[in-house]
């Protein structure tokens, strides 16, 4: 009875010692959880520090490109709203008018000399 009673003793003494080493193990498992999820946290913030950083130099160097289209769209708005023929006859009107004045001044020059 006694040998039975210290066999179930031994027994049972091995299965503690088994859970024992199960409970470092996920002790163990847990730190190291742990760790990565602090790691993950980590790299997190760095990584969105790091992009806001890019994301502003990319908005700095952007900036006078887009100012620049603004402005060529405006220009060309602009030009677009010119009526070049209407000014070219407008413009030729002028030459002639411009033209014949002279032509009567030196005439009458010619007459009055």
């Amino acid at each position: 009875m006694f040998k039975e009673l210290n066999d179930n003793l031994n027994s049972i003494n091995g299965e503690v010692t088994k859970l024992k080493t199960a409970v470092e193990h996920i002790d163990t498992a847990k730190s190291a959880a742990q760790a990565a999820v602090n790691a993950a946290n980590t790299t997190n913030a760095e990584f969105k520090e790091h992009l806001q950083k890019v994301t502003k130099a990319v908005d700095s160097i952007l900036k006078p490109h887009q100012d620049l289209i603004a402005a060529t769209e405006n220009l060309t708005k602009t030009i677009e709203a010119i009526d070049f023929p209407k000014q070219l006859k407008l413009i030729k009107i002028i030459a002639i008018g411009t033209g014949a004045v002279a032509l009567i001044g030196t005439i009458l020059i010619l007459i009055l000399k």
